[in-house]
């Protein structure tokens, strides 16, 4: 493939998803891998024949030492290149890694944090673009497998509601270090993809290529299926949000039995669920099934764990509540 021919994929998929539109600037994640290197550089015709400006931002976690050093260099020196503004900013992960947090959660919990208040700084009608590719989106669909967590998250969305957009979600890895390969753009790789403690990795490095060499062409068919799984949960939270609004209730509840009584099973297991992950207590299916049947069914009274809550429901009023009984 030429690389002129992604670039035109590219841009027309911009043009038809319309995931830029209306914005003046957009904060490119740089981390000088190849999949945010090949973002900024594909970004860059789109955006200039558009009149949008490209800040690319390189979050330094501050876990690699010299070597995460030398990305943040090597970001800084592709912007120069570019002529493009270059935006720097440390964050220190061990320090602010939340009890019970992984180094990776809390890594990538401070770097959309910090890359979306560099959106702010820039004002009204910046976006967040970060360079996630259709072998993540495949990743992220065995992952949440694995982990019980797809009724609650679904794939990797192309937007979010705070303004992240991942523009390269239809392109593998593969053929965008061909482009980079092609136009004699370098990039960094971080060695602790190499690490196969961590599961991603290891699903990266090891499940999927035996997948592809299987069954050839298997992480298209699950980003595909990431794509449909997910327009299927946002119309359920659609309807979701729509009846809280409705009801003036929260989403953290209490709901009045009222409320969930117009919601099909489904949608009241989604709701249950949500309002138990807004406190990273996701509940498992066997309970969200017995608590959906129980409601359903009208039961008038009962109390029962809900992840590492508890349930507690009578003729008016459902509630989840900390084990103790105070309410969360």
């Amino acid at each position: 493939m030429r690389a002129e021919g992604l670039a035109e994929r590219f841009a027309a998929h911009l043009e038809a998803t319309g995931l830029l539109l209306g914005a003046r600037n957009v904060v490119v994640a740089c981390s000088g891998g190849g999949d945010s290197t090949a973002l900024l550089v594909l970004l860059v015709p789109f955006a200039r024949a558009r009149g949008i400006v490209l800040v690319p931002a390189h979050v330094a976690h501050g876990l690699r030492g010299a070597a995460g050093d030398r990305d943040a260099r090597f970001v800084a020196d592709l912007a120069r290149d570019l002529d493009l503004p270059f935006a720097l900013r440390p964050v220190d992960v061990p320090e602010h890694r939340g009890k019970g947090e992984s180094l990776e959660a809390a890594a990538r919990r401070l770097r959309y944090s910090a890359l979306l208040h560099l959106a702010g700084e820039l004002g009204e009608g910046t976006l967040v673009g970060t360079g996630h590719t259709l072998d993540d989106q495949a990743e992220t669909v065995l992952l949440n497998l694995l982990r019980h967590a797809g009724r609650t998250r679904g794939g990797i969305r192309p937007r979010r509601k705070d303004g992240v957009v991942r523009p390269l979600l239809p392109f593998t890895r593969a053929e965008l270090r061909r482009v980079l390969e092609l136009e004699g753009i370098p990039w960094r790789e971080d060695e602790t993809n190499e690490n196969e403690k961590i599961l991603r990795n290891r699903v990266r490095r090891r499940t999927l290529p035996e997948l592809e060499r299987r069954w050839p062409g298997v992480a298209a068919r699950l980003s595909r299926a990431a794509d449909a799984w997910t327009r299927r949960l946002d119309f359920v939270d659609g309807r979701i949000d729509a009846a809280l609004e409705e009801a003036g209730a929260p989403l953290g509840g209490p709901f009045a039995r009222t409320l969930l009584d117009r919601l099909e099973p489904e949608a009241l297991g989604r709701l249950l669920v949500r309002a138990a992950g807004e406190r990273g207590r996701v509940p498992g299916r066997a309970q969200v099934r017995r608590a959906v049947e129980r409601l359903t069914r009208g039961d008038p009274r009962f109390e029962e764990a809900f992840g590492g809550l508890r349930l507690a429901a009578d003729p008016r009023t459902v509630r989840l509540r900390a084990p103790s009984g105070t309410p969360c």
